[in-house]
């Protein structure tokens, strides 16, 4: 049987490496960029790809929060996640 806590732990530590490269490589091809014009373009490519990546994700936790939600309470879940039952309910209304 595998340790679904650490198999846990591995996936978001692996998740925030990730992210962490991406922002690291991103900040530094856009610091290259010499002219002010394609410098801003550049940035604002950026902002509205991770602005539909935000939007993306939300809708997965939403869908992970309805998977935990399945035969718990509101509670339940706020304690399982460490959240609090307005934000649980905030979650899972977001679609």
């Amino acid at each position: 049987m595998t340790d679904t806590s650490t198999n846990d732990e591995q996936a978001y530590a692996d998740l925030r490496t990730l992210t962490d490269q991406y922002m690291q490589a991103v900040r530094a091809r856009l610091a290259e960029i010499d002219s002010p014009l394609t410098r801003e373009r550049g940035a604002r490519l950026v902002t509205d790809e991770m602005l539909t990546g935000a939007k993306e994700a939300k809708l997965i936790r939403s869908a992970a929060m309805g998977e935990l939600r399945q035969g718990r309470t509101l509670k339940e879940v706020a304690e399982l996640t460490g959240l609090s039952v307005p934000r649980v309910d905030q979650l899972l209304r977001a679609k």
